[in-house]
């Protein structure tokens, strides 16, 4: 008996521990729409979408620290002189580092606010467009392409920075597990400077003020579930 009791002591404690453990983890996607921003850079939107797994740490009952690790796509259509609505999309892995204030709702229900910096890689995509002929009489006259959109110029790639970062905004309710969400990212970084200088030096006069230097601009509804 006084072992069982003496184990029992050694076990409840545990549990507690392991019921009140400040580090949890989650899975979650999203589906929204990106597009270029910037002054003369904006562009039409697309579809965008993330999927990730994440981890939180509550510093206390209202301050959480958020990561993830990120697959995500974003990207832009734009129209512009020698290229007729360019479809340029572009696949991240990104690291959002967030602080969240968490408000308790009730028993099941939590709602939160974060924001934060994240940071991310190009690892593939595509861009697709068409480019005309003006020695043509014809309005068709041309020629559609499709190559990778990062990598050298060099190579026959559309030469986007590979490196993106930004800022991050997010407003969650949790009910149980489950997490549902709506999430902006603005970008810093311009993401690419040589559609810039073609059109700058070949295609019609921008000036300093009129320079096609496009950023990203994302915003997605999340659905996601922690898993303790």
């Amino acid at each position: 008996m006084k072992k069982t009791i003496i184990t029992l002591c050694l076990i409840l404690p545990a549990l507690a521990g392991m019921a009140q453990n400040p580090l949890s983890f989650h899975a979650k996607a999203g589906i929204g729409t990106s597009y270029f921003h910037g002054k003369h850079s904006s562009s039409d939107t697309k579809i965008a979408y993330k999927a990730g797994i994440g981890a939180e740490y509550a510093l206390n009952k209202t301050w959480v620290l958020q990561s993830a690790l990120e697959f995500v796509s974003i990207g832009g259509k734009k129209d512009i002189e020698y290229l007729a609505k360019a479809d340029m999309n572009e696949l991240y892995l990104q690291i959002p580092l967030m602080i969240a204030a968490r408000l308790n709702l009730g028993k099941d229900y939590h709602a939160s606010l974060s924001v934060g910096p994240y940071v991310a890689v190009g690892v593939g995509g595509m861009t697709s467009g068409k480019i005309y002929d003006y020695a043509s009489s014809s309005h068709d006259a041309g020629y559609r392409f499709k190559v990778g959109t990062f990598g050298s110029t060099i190579d026959g790639k559309m030469g986007n920075n590979r490196f993106d970062a930004g800022i991050n905004i997010g407003l969650t309710l949790e009910y149980r597990r489950f997490i549902f969400g709506a999430e902006a990212q603005v970008g810093f970084i311009k993401v690419n400077e040589h559609l810039d200088q073609i059109l700058g030096n070949d295609y019609g006069d921008y000036g300093t003020d009129e320079r096609f230097l496009p950023k990203n601009f994302a915003s997605f509804f999340t659905l996601g579930y922690r898993f303790w």
